[in-house]
């Protein structure tokens, strides 16, 4: 290979490479076996963009009431979350902190980004340090209250646990589980994700305060309706994650049997 900015592979280049020649046959059973596992991910992509535009579809219409589930009725109240919800913020936390090996759990404002989805049902990292903390209660949503661009700051995740450590950057909004249900306004609030951003204010590095999300207005049925829709809308998002996890593990896959049978390490029969 060689180019300063473009770089090129010249022919004589091809020409010098070795590689492991099979007969024939086998060359072909190898391609026929790697097509089917190119097959496989495509049907596994394909099914998993379906069941997002499902999701996403659900959420526009059952966190809107423009559908009910069955067994529900009655008028939706519009709601200012500042009148229902009380506003907070983690502490410290920051990333030298967490230990693999920690005794306390913890949440660091980052992995609100990418980790946790609109509930959180397992706690993926772990502290020793204690001193001067904020201290979660089950039914807390939790979003980030900076980042580099606006739109990363829609992102709200409830959590179901008491006494986990929540890291500074992290805005936690409290209300009473028997008139706001918290996985429910986690989907609300990635659902209204322009009126997000509408809160948002910055220009280098973009922040959120519990000011802000004050304002943020939704539509409230009663909490054993949003109980009801939370519910649907986390199975959805239970299945998504299992299809993300096996397309994961079938790409892994595919690149395992390339590094084994275009090798010859491994035979086929």
């Amino acid at each position: 290979m060689a180019g300063s900015i473009h770089n090129t592979i010249y022919m004589p280049t091809f020409k010098a490479l070795n590689i492991v020649v099979p007969p024939l046959p086998e060359q072909k059973a190898i391609a026929e076996a790697l097509s089917d596992a190119d097959a496989l991910i495509e049907s596994l992509e394909q099914l998993l963009t379906k069941k997002r535009q499902i999701k996403q579809g659900a959420m526009q219409e059952l966190l809107t009431g423009q559908r009910r589930l069955p067994g529900f009725s009655g008028e939706w109240e519009e709601t200012r979350l500042g009148d229902l919800a009380a506003f907070y913020k983690g502490k410290g936390l920051p990333k030298s902190s967490l230990s693999s090996a920690g005794a306390e759990k913890c949440i660091h404002y980052g992995e609100l980004f990418t980790q946790y989805p609109e509930i959180v049902c397992e706690i993926i990292s772990r502290t020793d340090a204690t001193k001067d903390m904020f201290i979660s209660a089950a039914n807390d949503v939790l979003m980030p209250t900076s980042d580099v661009t606006p739109k990363g700051l829609a992102k709200a995740s409830c959590i179901l646990f008491d006494g986990v450590i929540l890291g500074g950057d992290i805005l936690v909004i409290r209300s009473n589980e028997f008139r706001l249900h918290g996985a429910f306004l986690s989907y609300v609030i990635r659902q209204q994700e322009k009126q997000v951003l509408q809160l948002v204010t910055g220009t280098t590095v973009f922040h959120l305060y519990g000011s802000d999300m004050k304002r943020f207005t939704f539509s409230l049925p009663s909490v054993e309706e949003q109980t009801a829709i939370a519910s649907m809308l986390s199975m959805m998002t239970s299945e998504i994650t299992t299809l993300e996890t096996k397309l994961q593990k079938t790409r892994h896959l595919k690149q395992g049997m390339m590094q084994e049978l275009l090798t010859g390490r491994i035979r086929l029969v």
